[in-house]
């Protein structure tokens, strides 16, 4: 079988890298490969409150048509300046044209553009944070609730099911030149391959292809950069307490000049309906099963019982005292293993920020909770003990200034001091796992057909930036195509 094009990856940077080719390019022949199931096949049991199975070797949370963008979920689209470190790679002005462009096609499907928050606000936001020496980034964020984004996620089913040829549940295992081209070997199931060629491969893997990814770039001789390594916690608590921030600013981001134990928070969901913890299963990619967390954003649950919802986000600081991005990442996951089993485990904020020890048992700890927790697969632990001494005197220093300001802007005339028994810290999150290729500015990789966009790229991360990646990527394998047919 030969294609024009091979995109391996249905995420949001496959999809847009898809549909940019398309419209420069209409009669191009292109295969989307896709690791995971339709986008109406994604169910997560530890959504329904039962343990993580890891679901056939498929993690549904980050596998399956529509990647990130999750049937059954809420999500934020934040625009430049967040994701800034596109800008210098794709240049000024072309970002600003991709980002709108991007955000352009990710709501099209939907009756009306969403509004835009996270700008402009208010004296009260600003001087609370100020107080404490942060300063909020502000830039806009649009918020999809559930059913909003069970549209856009059908609109580009819709529009791609007819114009590609689409294999779910098929994975790209390896890649060699052929030609001018490349040579792909395709697994199609257990025991079955097909072999490929195509013109142009375009990487759009994401977290499924976390490790897979760099191993194939590497065989075909491409540079690599390790990554920088954040490691935190994801902290839970009701939802009264992060509304009225989540409310000005969904996707709350501070910078903190002057602090050398600087945090950053990752996934904000706060709000007037909070939002809910993600179990990401890795299954064998660095060896042995993997969970880490994630946070996504809700507008229409309900609550099941008389306590009020859970809201959430992640803290992390830059790994310390570990050696070099590899050397960190495995150190930080091995004493994963050791303490938790690599699955997912919590403990009282008193009990983190004091590196203390709490004897309670899960279901003990859940229902001390005044909030429903989002996850009822945890178990209790140490989870201070994940860290170095110095990250986690960088996390509990970030989090008084952090929540501090929170509160102060609040005005429910609480301190961090009052909610230390409230609130549920679960981890670990982990972040920037992907080495960085050597990539263009239209992110092909040199003397080879070949793109690598979204997070595999090691650029920027969120679901506007890695559609404007594919976008790049689509318009300039679009160019090459016109040319090779003239």
């Amino acid at each position: 079988m030969h294609k024009d094009v091979v995109i391996a990856g249905a995420g949001p940077a496959g999809l847009a890298c898809a549909r940019a080719i398309l419209t420069a390019a209409p009669g191009t022949d292109i295969l989307l490969l896709e690791a995971g199931r339709p986008y109406r096949r994604r169910p997560c049991p530890v959504d329904r409150g039962r343990a993580c199975t890891g679901c056939n070797k498929i993690c549904n949370v980050v596998s399956g048509f529509g990647g990130s963008m999750h049937y059954g979920d809420g999500a934020k689209l934040s625009l430049l300046p967040s994701g800034r470190r596109l800008v210098p790679h794709l240049g000024a002005e072309r970002a600003g044209e991709l980002c709108d462009t991007a955000f352009a096609w990710l709501t099209e499907p939907l009756d009306r553009a969403p509004a835009l928050q996270g700008e402009h606000l208010t004296g009260r936001a600003v001087d609370a944070f100020a107080a404490h020496e942060l300063t909020v980034r502000e830039y806009p964020v649009a918020v999809l609730g559930e059913s909003d984004l069970a549209t856009v996620i059908a609109g580009w089913h819709d529009y791609l099911a007819a114009r590609v040829e689409l294999w779910h549940t098929s994975e790209l295992t390896d890649a060699k030149e052929h030609g001018p081209g490349m040579e792909l070997t395709v697994r199609t199931g257990p025991g079955r391959e097909r072999r490929i060629s195509c013109d142009h491969l375009v990487l759009a893997t994401g977290r499924r292809g976390v490790t897979s990814t760099t191993a194939l770039l590497q065989r075909l001789d491409v540079p690599t950069e390790l990554p920088d390594i954040s490691v935190g916690v994801r902290l839970e608590m009701a939802v009264g307490l992060l509304e009225a921030i989540g409310e000005e600013h969904p996707d709350l981001k501070v910078s903190q000049p002057g602090h050398a134990q600087k945090i950053k928070s990752f996934c904000f969901c706060g709000g007037i309906n909070g939002g809910r913890i993600k179990v990401t299963n890795y299954q064998d990619a660095f060896g042995t099963e993997i969970l880490t967390l994630d946070g996504h954003e809700t507008t229409e649950r309900t609550a099941a019982g008389t306590r009020p919802l859970a809201s959430n986000f992640g803290l992390l600081c830059q790994v310390q005292g570990r050696g070099n991005a590899l050397e960190a990442r495995d150190s930080f996951l091995d004493a994963y293993r050791e303490l938790a089993g690599g699955r997912p485990f919590a403990q009282t904020l008193r009990a983190f920020l004091t590196a203390g020890t709490d004897n309670a048992t899960w279901p003990e700890l859940q229902a001390r909770m005044p909030f429903e927790p989002s996850v009822a697969d945890l178990t209790t632990g140490p989870v201070h003990r994940l860290f170095t001494p110095a990250e986690h005197t960088s996390l509990t220093a970030g989090f008084e200034r952090f929540m501090g300001s929170i509160l102060d802007h609040s005005g429910l005339g609480l301190s961090v001091g009052d909610i230390l028994d409230d609130v549920l810290v679960v981890g670990p999150e982990i972040e920037f796992l992907w080495d960085k290729p050597a990539l263009d500015a239209d992110c092909k990789v040199p003397h080879l057909p070949v793109h690598v966009i979204g997070d595999s790229a090691g650029i920027a991360q969120g679901i506007v930036q890695a559609a404007m990646t594919g976008i790049a990527a689509g318009r300039h394998i679009a160019t090459s195509t016109r040319r090779q047919e003239r």
